[in-house]
């Protein structure tokens, strides 16, 4: 408690609401850690299950509950209580939550209107509006249809203040890597908090939830929030539920509440079940206890509230579990981590271990087999799930509802879990946001829960300087994307593309080309080029609409190596997806270059770096991207387009082989769009990648731009 107690101007404080049940008198949140066997009172105790078994009475003060009663109402104080409804309590600060509606019969929070705050309205002695973070574990999105019978608060909450449709989580679906990049704003390949469940080869030491080595320091990396507001003198302090006296005392200005439910009964339940929605009840009660708090201390209209949730939840089930054993596998040979992310691993350091052979032994061997094998480098680039000791070198990439596991369980207690892949519907969660510095009734897109960090930090990301205009706006109408490394490299306009040449790499940084229905509809009878097994046009001469631009696109300027197995994907894409898109938007603009990523860390390579892995004296890229851009509002052309832009991008693996698709043997029409959907990303993975930056001169509020470079299409049904 002390460590919260300044009159600094920022304060920063932890709440875990918790259920766990743990002799403590004169000992509530001592500074010193009890040893085990000792039952523990300190703010840790819950984590690690050893509370004294009146912990809760004496330290949380549960036993009169959080809220008044009729028979409470003028109560003789008890200070035993958390709370109280005695007469005195208006003046002492410390009334339960709904003591005004019920023992004075004012509304609540919940009966009044939306009202706009246009500033803050904070009592004296608030320097700024206080901030509350409030995260729900397993709280699927589609929970919110569940309306206001079930959610009147939450939906309240929704409808007045600012909202996502839905938020993605990070890869994978899991509570801690999430919870961890909410608080620092870095994929968990980057904070190391890679799953619940991980080995540290290097610490040769294991990491689970039930364990105490979570609590090392040494496992987590990045800057969370809290030491972000120590570093600029804020205090941080840790306390549990209910934290209204904070307002009151010390004052701190930034508070985080997490909350273990719905995921807990999601899990036994499964998120379809109706009996969720008892949980969901009594979430909802909790954060109008909170609002109708913040309300009697005239904060209501102060305090900025942000509701998130970790991940969403989905059906699951024993019986769809897919068993290692039945591949063939040596299963003895090897380590599992199960469940719906699973990573394989050596044994121990002895044990023979080939990665790339356990990739192949598990590569497309069942007609209906319910996962895909990588090797962690070869995984979708949208994950960020490669660049740590921790992430094992075999990754299975699960359907949805399904499992991986050695051998059966013997019992199976669960309907739902999560963890799968991030782009999924049902993985998708909740973000809103109410109070004076959240716009009022507002709809935002979609986005990554990483983007919150900046947020809650309170940063302002100003645009970038103005770019100079070109005279090609016709295939560059968003300005030429901006180099952000050193090289040497010139701009080429020709009559139906431009391009950044690189001096350095011999091939195009980028190039960009406006495809309308005019060009789709000239066809040609073309010479066939001459079949050359290392490079390729990176651009279709098909899109050329006179001989001199089919000249143009012949030229060596507009060549990149490309395996021959990948040609087939890259021409897939150019005649027919591209050529559907267009027909479908009226017309597109691609643009479209190599990447250069051997060392999977998710940044552009160095040219020093590129230059370790040559063909002869050729460059061989990593990956090949495309950004597709079109005007939302349908039938109008992106000159004509005064509202928001659309934007699908693919960042497509160059590979020697296309085994990752288990039919690829067949028509590319097959199997070629399953592959774009999986490879799915945004724009702002292909600027990591490439160190370029798009959308410069985009006629867009910047805020827009934001959205829409972290925007993904996912292919999925609606949430």
């Amino acid at each position: 408690l002390n460590a919260c107690t300044s009159t600094d101007e920022l304060c920063v404080c932890v709440c875990v609401l918790s259920d766990f049940s743990g002799s403590c008198k004169g000992r509530c949140f001592e500074l010193k850690e009890a040893e085990p066997p000792n039952c523990r009172c300190d703010n840790l105790c819950k984590t690690y299950l050893s509370c004294c078994s009146d912990f809760d009475e004496q330290c949380l003060k549960t036993a009169g509950g959080f809220e008044c009663s009729r028979e409470r109402c003028g109560e003789v104080r008890n200070e035993d209580y958390a709370c109280h409804c005695s007469d005195d309590c208006l003046l002492r600060g410390d009334c339960c939550t709904n003591y005004r509606p019920l023992c004075k019969g004012e509304s609540s929070w919940l009966e009044g209107d939306c009202e706009e705050i246009q500033s803050p309205e904070c009592p004296a002695g608030f320097v700024r509006p206080p901030l509350i973070i409030l995260s729900l574990d397993g709280f699927r999105a589609s929970y919110i249809r569940k309306g206001k019978s079930v959610l009147p608060n939450i939906h309240k909450l929704r409808s007045c203040g600012t909202r996502a449709p839905h938020m993605r989580p990070m890869y994978p679906s899991k509570t801690f890597p999430n919870l961890y990049t909410l608080a620092t704003g870095l994929y968990p390949e980057s904070h190391g908090i890679v799953c619940n469940s991980m080995y540290d080869p290097v610490f040769k030491a294991h990491f689970r939830l039930k364990g105490r080595e979570k609590l090392n320091h040494r496992w987590w990396g990045g800057q969370p929030i809290w030491i972000t507001a120590e570093k600029q003198g804020v205090k941080a302090g840790t306390f549990f539920w209910p934290c209204f006296v904070w307002f009151v005392f010390s004052r701190p200005y930034v508070y985080a509440i997490h909350s273990e439910q719905p995921d807990a009964y999601g899990h036994i339940l499964g998120p379809l079940s109706n009996e969720l929605d008892n949980t969901l009840r009594k979430i909802d009660n909790i954060i109008g206890q909170l609002m109708n708090g913040l309300k009697q201390m005239n904060l209501h209209r102060c305090v900025n509230v942000i509701l998130v949730g970790d991940h969403g939840m989905e059906e699951s089930h024993c019986e769809r579990t897919e068993y290692l054993g039945s591949y063939g596998l040596d299963v003895d040979a090897i380590t599992l981590t199960p469940g719906s992310s699973g990573r394989i691993g050596p044994k121990n350091a002895s044990t023979p271990y080939d990665p790339k052979e356990i990739v192949a032994n598990l590569t497309c061997k069942m007609p209906n087999q319910h996962f895909k094998p990588y090797l962690k480098q070869h995984l979708p680039k949208r994950l960020h799930y490669t660049n740590n000791r921790r992430i094992e070198d075999v990754h299975l990439l699960m359907d949805r509802k399904w499992h991986v596991a050695i051998r059966s369980p013997a019992t199976c207690g669960f309907f739902g879990d999560h963890g799968f892949d991030n782009k999924i519907s049902s993985m998708q969660t909740i973000f809103l946001g109410f109070g004076p510095n959240f716009n009022f009734k507002t709809e935002v897109p979609v986005f990554e829960n990483i983007e919150l960090y900046n947020v809650m930090c309170g940063e302002e990301m100003l645009p970038a300087e103005e770019e100079e205009l070109f005279d090609y706006v016709t295939h560059l109408p968003f300005g030429r994307p901006a180099v952000l490394f050193q090289t040497s490299y010139t701009q080429l306009c020709h009559s139906d593309y431009c391009s950044g040449f690189s001096h350095d790499i011999n091939m195009p940084l980028w190039s960009a080309f406006t495809l309308t229905a005019q060009v789709l509809n000239k066809r040609h009878d073309l010479e066939a080029l001459p079949v050359v097994s290392s490079l390729s046009l990176l651009i279709s001469v098909d899109f050329s609409a006179t001989a001199e631009s089919r000249y143009e696109a012949s030229l060596i300027t507009n060549t990149v190596p490309m395996y021959p197995a990948f040609k087939r994907v890259w021409s897939f894409l150019q005649r027919s997806v591209l050529r559907r898109y267009s027909l479908e938007n009226n017309n597109i603009n691609v643009m479209m270059g190599p990447i250069f990523d051997h060392d999977h860390d998710g940044l552009r390579d160095t040219e020093e770096k590129i230059k370790e892995h040559t063909l002869g004296s050729v460059f061989i890229p990593t990956h090949f991207y495309s950004i597709i851009s079109s005007c939302e509002t349908l039938n109008q052309t992106l000159d004509e387009c005064d509202g928001d832009l659309r934007v699908t991008c693919f960042i497509l693996p160059h590979r020697a082989d296309n085994s990752e698709s288990c039919n690829s043997w067949e028509d590319e029409s097959r199997w070629v769009e399953d592959l774009l959907k999986l490879h799915s990303a945004r724009v702002r993975d292909v600027e990591l990648l490439t160190g370029l930056d798009f959308y410069r001169s985009a006629a867009l509020p910047y805020t827009r731009v934001l959205a829409l470079k972290t925007h993904m299409q996912t292919f999925e049904d609606d949430v």
